[in-house]
């Protein structure tokens, strides 16, 4: 009887200090009518402009936040009140947003250069990379060619094959697409936020909706034919920072054999499903992503690799 008084006693405990420990700002939402007067503007030495927001605690830990394909910095404002112990910076990549839209260039190798000369800007060594979707290729090949400056690794919607072949549909779709974007296209239908198995924030889904229309449409075809045919796992033997794999069981974009090649690729990494959520996690639910990842940045993972 002791003994389990004591087990009752020390879970008691555990859960007052995990309370005491969560971040502060976790309940309080990010104005999305005003996060584009939050950005501010950085020109790389490459000659590349990246627009960017930096939130939380600027002497914390940093943490670079990297979106996904047609996003911007907006998709992580419903994670990022739960991340505030960090320094946190979200920049808008290239072609993106309110960043720089060349004609050239949108290789992976470019998307990583850019990452690797705004740490430098910002004065940033060392930081935490999450990444999403597209994002998570770049944090990916980011920790593989510059080991030196990632501390920790999160791989969002992600994968470790090809993620996208030439001549599928998808391919097909993005080939077609011709300025102005019609608001009503195939592709813009499947790809609003609106489409995920979730609900997702109304307010988000607008404004997510009116920056994809936004993105150029040769920024959209030059960043899928460098993705195409290449698997994204190739370097991870490279990768020497711990890894956490965040995954959507109902990805339709990723689907459950995209994880599985991630858990492969990294055997030592945590990895976590969560299984009414889909490729758009980072804000399908934040509310149940959000300490997941906060574990991990802080170091205080709490076991093996689970489903939700």
């Amino acid at each position: 009887m002791t003994a389990l008084r004591l087990r009752v006693a020390m879970s008691l405990l555990v859960c007052v200090l995990a309370t005491l420990s969560a971040p502060v700002l976790a309940a309080r939402p990010i104005d999305q009518a005003g996060w584009a007067e939050r950005k501010r503007q950085v020109t790389l030495p490459n000659g590349t402009r990246l627009a960017y927001v930096e939130l939380g605690d600027p002497a914390g830990p940093p943490l670079l936040l990297l979106h996904g394909y047609t996003d911007t910095s907006r998709v992580w404002t419903m994670l990022a009140p739960q991340l505030q112990r960090h320094r946190i910076l979200i920049p808008d990549q290239r072609g993106h947003g309110a960043s720089d839209a060349p004609a050239c260039c949108y290789a992976l190798a470019h998307f990583v250069d850019d990452a690797r000369l705004f740490l430098d800007a910002m004065g940033i060594e060392r930081a935490a990379i999450a990444g999403h979707s597209l994002g998570s290729l770049v944090a990916m090949q980011l920790a593989a060619d510059h080991p030196d400056r990632v501390d920790r690794l999160v791989l969002i919607g992600s994968t470790a094959l090809v993620p996208v072949r030439r001549g599928d549909p998808f391919w097909a779709l993005i080939m077609g697409l011709r300025a102005p974007i019609d608001s009503n296209h195939e592709f813009l239908r499947q790809w609003s936020p609106s489409a995920s198995p979730t609900p997702v924030d109304p307010a988000l889904a607008r404004s997510i909706d009116a920056e994809i229309r936004a993105v150029p449409p040769h920024v959209w075809r030059a960043v899928i034919r460098e993705l195409a045919d290449l698997p994204a796992g190739r370097h991870a033997a490279d990768i020497r920072a711990p890894v956490l794999i965040l995954s959507g069981g109902r990805d339709e974009i990723f689907p459950a054999e995209h994880h599985a090649a991630l858990v492969a690729a990294f055997p030592n990494a945590e990895a976590h499903v969560f299984a009414d959520l889909g490729h758009n996690l980072v804000y399908e639910r934040p509310e149940q992503v959000g300490p997941v990842l906060a574990r991990f940045l802080e170091g205080s993972w709490p076991g093996p690799s689970a489903a939700d």
